[in-house]
């Protein structure tokens, strides 16, 4: 008798793997939805750096011009091999790419044709909302990364690198 009963319900072994598929799904969902959010607060945190890094290489490069009127750079290779000097003069070691768009660069900030930031071209709204350095106080408040714009002002060299070694 007890084998006529398990024979009078076909499917019962389909229904079981249907749900346990669905629950595996449900499980992937939210394992993406993770790994998204870490891949976004490591492309952040390297934003960050990075834009730190280009403000940084056009701050020393506008501070160690030796006329006595201060210029920033035309292109990113200047800040690659200066050639003000008898001595090329590095203040960056590469062309960094845009963290959230790595098969581009940073986009440039311009004023009078001369270099004075960088920033990120993505239209991601920060995850970060605080802890931001001094300098970094712009910011606060940003929809987007394209926002966060890493321009150098001058007479800011002394904060921007002693922040850097602090980092």
């Amino acid at each position: 008798m007890r084998q006529r009963f398990i024979a009078s319900q076909p499917g019962f072994s389909y229904i079981g793997v249907m749900i346990t598929l669905v629950i595996a799904a449900i499980g992937m969902q939210g394992a993406a939805v993770l790994w998204q959010q870490q891949t976004q607060r490591a492309n952040e945190t390297l934003l960050l750096e990075t834009g730190e890094a280009y403000r940084l290489a056009i701050g020393r490069y506008y501070e160690s011009t030796p006329q006595p009127v201060k210029q920033y750079p035309k292109t990113l290779n200047e800040l690659l091999e200066d050639r003000r000097f008898p001595v090329l003069k590095r203040h960056l070691r590469q062309l960094y790419p845009d963290p959230f768009f790595t098969r581009q660069g940073m986009r440039l900030i311009l004023r009078d044709g001369r270099i004075i930031g960088v920033h990120s071209q993505s239209p991601l709204a920060p995850i970060r909302s605080a802890g931001y350095q001094e300098f970094q106080s712009g910011f606060h408040g940003a929809k987007h990364y394209r926002e966060w714009q890493f321009v150098y002002e001058p007479n800011t060299l002394a904060d921007l690198e002693l922040a850097w070694i602090n980092r």
